[in-house]
């Protein structure tokens, strides 16, 4: 097992989440922001699970050092799936969190059924590209008509949380991670590790 593992994002939000999931493994953890700047990589893959190997296998090859990548976003069943792997860019390539909240609202505007899931892809890659492993997580929920709450990041003012019944916005973190795309995909991953040690 390695002994050093880099989560390959500059998204505080995520960072902050896989700090609090990560905790207690005997790994040293570092992320992009402990490093020189590189070149962010394309993600021109169509699922999030080509996007987050690809993250992965680029930053482990630049760096020399095993990588993790998330690749996640929203998929809404009235939109076809919609934002989905653009969930970050829907609104334009430097598009903020509020701006592509209210495109959201507006493409949604006149739909009742408003049926949504988060989904996550992980996948740890070494530095000689090879894969060493690939989870995924979802949190199913309903899309909201207005922003609810002050918490978490993206798409959670927008996000009724089937499990939680609550909004992801006025989730605390521990109540998010327990439930949320990303915990799940984690936990997951840990598990395998665990089988490994």
């Amino acid at each position: 097992m390695f002994k050093e593992l880099v989560v390959a994002t500059h998204n505080q939000g995520k960072v902050e989440e896989f700090k609090t999931l990560m905790q207690g493994l005997p790994l040293e953890i570092k992320y992009l922001a402990d490093f020189e700047p590189v070149e962010e990589p394309v993600e021109n893959g169509r699922t999030f699970a080509a996007n987050a190997r690809l993250k992965a296998t680029y930053y482990a090859k630049k760096l020399g050092k095993v990588c993790i990548a998330d690749d996640s976003g929203l998929e809404v069943q009235a939109l076809d799936g919609a934002p989905g792997v653009r969930s970050a860019r829907y609104a334009g390539e430097k598009a903020t969190d509020e701006e592509n909240n209210n495109l959201l609202l507006h493409n949604m505007k006149f739909q009742v059924k408003r049926t949504c899931r988060f989904r996550c892809a992980l996948c740890v890659v070494q530095p000689d590209g090879k894969v060493l492993n690939e989870v995924d997580g979802i949190c199913e929920g309903m899309l909201l008509h207005a922003p609810l709450g002050e918490e978490g990041f993206g798409y959670d003012p927008l996000f009724w949380s089937t499990e939680l019944h609550k909004g992801m916005g006025e989730a605390s973190m521990q109540e998010k991670n327990k439930i949320s795309h990303r915990g799940k995909a984690i936990r997951k991953l840990m598990a395998i590790w665990g089988k490994k040690k």
